[in-house]
């Protein structure tokens, strides 16, 4: 007997054969949430019973704020991040000699394990990256410069970028999980070196060393440099699709700052006027039309306190995520939990 496939079966047929075909099921979309270090007294007064680093996530559908964990604060910078995905808090600590380490802490199992050895200092840790790539910016023991360093938590090898490079160092780092590659802020160290002195010589502020944002494949490891500023200072950056959004400044620890969006492919820059005040953070939101950011706002002439904020780019409205009132907000950064 012939079958007869009526119009929708028949269409039905069709998407599930080019699924199939394409070796895709359906997909659900990413879960995108922040990961927050706040730092606080254990007795809220004092640091008689020492300090701690509590690990925050923040749902950006459900608006849920969730305590992770308490972690012990013995780093120079105190530095955490949740990968949900994982189960896990990486973060910076103390190591047997002088220095920071990474670390790894485990949510379910409530137990640590130390990942790196020979680190000095972590000024960044992204997780979650290209086949099972932990990216850092950090510095060696004995060395000044600090490094892109990958990090491969299944072989638990350390892969340097331009390792024997002693003059450019990084200042931030990013990833943009849509192309899956890292960018960085390099400068180098004998021109910021030589700003200084000129700047204690002539008593004026100091100029910055020409800043660059290069783009790096996760694979090849190949860079490429994306823009380069003249005399102007990179603060930080978040990339996301096409564009990176930065902070910068003409002088070394002076205001004002300065907000750009700059085309990854092409390296157009376009000036952004922003009523915000942040040096540090920043994370772009997966759609474009805004961005989320630590530090402070000015409505109707009024400060508001510091604290995570979104900025809708379109509506110019502002949203509180997570306000400054107990302890200190020290980082945090944009994820998905797939």
């Amino acid at each position: 007997m012939k079958r007869t496939i009526l119009p929708n079966q028949f269409i039905a047929v069709v998407i599930t054969l080019l699924l199939f075909i394409a070796g895709c099921g359906p997909e659900e979309e990413a879960h995108e949430y922040l990961s927050i270090t706040n730092t606080e007294y254990v007795n809220g007064t004092d640091t008689d019973d020492g300090m701690i680093m509590r690990v925050y996530t923040y749902d950006l559908q459900t608006k849920a704020l969730t305590k992770l964990s308490d972690l012990p604060y013995t780093s120079q910078y105190p530095l955490t991040v949740a990968s949900l995905a994982n189960d896990t808090i990486y973060y910076s600590g103390a190591g047997k000699d002088k220095g920071d380490e990474l670390y790894s802490y485990d949510i379910q199992a409530q137990t640590t394990q130390q990942l790196s050895s020979g680190l000095f200092a972590i000024n960044s840790i992204i997780p979650d990256t290209v086949d099972h790539t932990l990216v850092m910016a950090a510095v060696k023991k004995g060395e000044r410069p600090v490094k892109v360093m990958f990090y491969n938590k299944e072989t638990q090898d350390m892969t340097i970028l331009n390792e024997n490079d002693s003059d450019t160092t990084t200042w931030d780092i990013s990833y943009d999980p849509e192309t899956r590659k890292s960018y960085a802020i390099q400068y180098s160290e004998e021109e910021q070196y030589n700003h200084m002195e000129e700047s204690n010589k002539t008593q004026t502020p100091m100029v910055p060393p020409n800043h660059s944002i290069i783009e790096i494949d996760p694979i090849s490891m190949q860079t490429r440099k994306v823009i380069e500023l003249d005399k102007e200072q990179i603060l930080t950056l978040s990339a996301r699709g096409d564009q990176i959004m930065i902070a910068t400044a003409k002088h070394i620890n002076k205001y004002p700052i300065e907000y750009s969006m700059v085309n990854i492919r092409t390296g157009e820059r376009t000036i952004l006027f922003l009523p915000i005040k942040t040096s540090r953070e920043l994370c772009l939101s997966k759609d474009g039309r805004g961005f989320y950011f630590l530090g402070e706002y000015v409505d109707a002439n009024v400060k508001h306190e510091r604290g995570i904020y979104y900025y809708d780019l379109k509506t110019q409205q502002f949203e509180e995520v997570f306000l400054q009132k107990e302890g200190f907000i020290n980082n945090f950064m944009l994820l998905s939990n797939p």
